[in-house]
Parts: structure tokens; C-alpha cells; sequence
């Protein structure tokens, strides 16, 4: 899940009314894509939502701080829930690109590795939003496609990885591709062997934030002074032969 921060938009307003009046800021701000399963929506397939909903906390109602934008799925699941803040994570507070792996069959589950207190909040926001519903869940229902979406999104990605490794597409291809299908974390799963291209979807879906990445861009300098350094061995190397 793509962790984001609204505060990179600044020219939102602190309260919106009617609430719905917030969704061009909020796509400005995040993008056309669900704050939570990530899917790619046009306007009319996005919510305002409320991180506090507005029947318990009516105060919040209008407020931008209580704002992040949400498929039809996700809102109606997530509905009037209580938000347990210290149990849980969520993708404008935390780094919620790192707990999740995505499979192939659409499933979206938490990495083996992850301590458990961490895999116990990130387990309270799949189930906060239904994000594990596919069929054979409990709760599953037929007008949830968003495991299809995800499978799509998995199998494309992971094409255009082959194709570009092999030299067939270049980055601004991969990038073109991830904004049309969205599922950002999913194409940065697949590319998690290409520096470059992860950088490049960092960069490109606005309100990411950066601050849970500057691991990459060290990565990539690193990468860079390797090759600089060895570059005139292999020249005489090469030469040599």
C-alpha cells in the first residue's frame, strides 16, 4: 500500500463544504487512486473519505485533516469502523509499503519477516477495508473485484518487467503503464531488482511519500560510484583480450 502525504499539496483549503467539494484537491494532492487497495479510479469512482467517520466525529465532517479518497469497495467496507490508531497503520501516518507482499492469484498478504506487533497492526488494516476478500472468504461478495484488479495489475507488471530487463520498453513505458492501472506497490514489487524504475514510480504518483524511500536514491548513487570505479578496469580488461 503506497504510503502518502497530503502535506505536499498546498493548495488545498482546511475545510471543505460540502465535503465533496474536497475530491479535485484530494486527486491533485494524491492522485486518481485509492488511498488503500490502490486502484485506479475516475472521479465518479471515488469517494472523499473519512479516516474518523462523520456520524461519530461530526466535528471532523469537513475537515481536510480528516480527508484521504477511496473507492466505492474500500469506503462502504471501512463504513463507520473505529479507527484504533495505536494498533494499527495506515497509509498517510506510516510506511505501508513494507509490511505487504502481492501475489500473483490477487491475494495481498504480510511478509514472513515483519516483528509481530508490526504484523498485527498491519492485519487490522487488511482488515479494516476487506483488503484479503477474494472467493472462499466469509466475506466476500461478488461486487468486489479489486483481487481481479490486483491479479491483472500483477501479471502486467510482471511482463513489462521481463520486457525491460530484455530491452523491449524503457522506464517512461513502465511508468505510463503503472498510472493507467494503478496498484503502485505492486509495480514496485515487481521491479524491486531495478533501482531506476522504482525511483521513477516514486517520483511519478503525486503525494507518495518520499521519506520512506531515501533508501533508494542512496542505493542508486551507490550503484553509480561501483560503476564509476570500475569502468576503466573493464576498459583495460577489455582491452587486453
Amino acid at each position: 500500500m503506497r504510503p502518502v502525504d497530503k502535506n505536499l499539496f498546498t493548495l488545498n483549503k482546511t475545510t471543505y463544504k460540502p465535503y465533496g467539494d474536497a475530491k479535485p484537491d484530494l486527486i491533485s494532492a494524491l492522485g486518481n487512486f485509492c488511498s488503500y487497495c490502490e486502484r485506479e479510479g475516475y472521479s465518479s469512482a471515488l469517494d472523499v473519505e473519512h479516516i474518523e467517520d462523520k456520524s461519530t466525529h461530526p466535528l471532523k465532517t469537513y475537515d481536510w485533516d480528516n480527508f484521504l479518497i477511496a473507492c466505492k469497495n474500500c469506503n462502504s467496507i471501512k463504513g463507520t469502523e473505529l479507527v484504533d490508531f495505536p494498533n494499527i497503520i495506515l497509509p498517510y501516518l506510516s510506511n505501508t509499503f513494507s509490511p505487504f507482499e502481492y501475489l500473483e492469484s490477487g491475494l495481498i498478504k504480510i511478509k514472513s519477516k515483519v516483528d509481530p506487533v508490526s504484523a498485527s497492526k498491519a492485519q487490522n488494516l487488511i482488515n479494516l477495508i476487506g483488503l484479503d476478500r477474494r472467493p472462499g472468504h466469509s466475506k466476500f461478495s461478488i461486487k468486489d473485484d479489486r483481487w481481479q484488479e490486483r491479479k491483472q495489475a500483477w501479471e502486467l507488471s510482471k511482463r513489462y518487467h521481463d520486457k525491460f530487463i530484455n530491452k523491449k520498453c524503457d522506464i517512461e513505458t513502465i511508468v505510463d503503464l503503472a498510472l493507467k492501472s494503478g496498484f503502485w506497490s505492486i509495480w514496485m514489487n515487481a521491479f524491486n531488482d531495478c533501482t531506476n524504475v522504482q525511483i521513477a514510480l516514486i517520483n511519478s504518483f503525486a503525494g507518495t511519500n518520499k521519506s520512506h524511500f531515501t533508501n533508494l536514491s542512496k542505493q542508486k548513487k551507490n550503484n553509480f560510484t561501483l560503476k564509476f570505479l570500475l569502468y576503466p578496469i573493464c576498459k583495460i580488461l577489455k582491452r587486453m583480450k
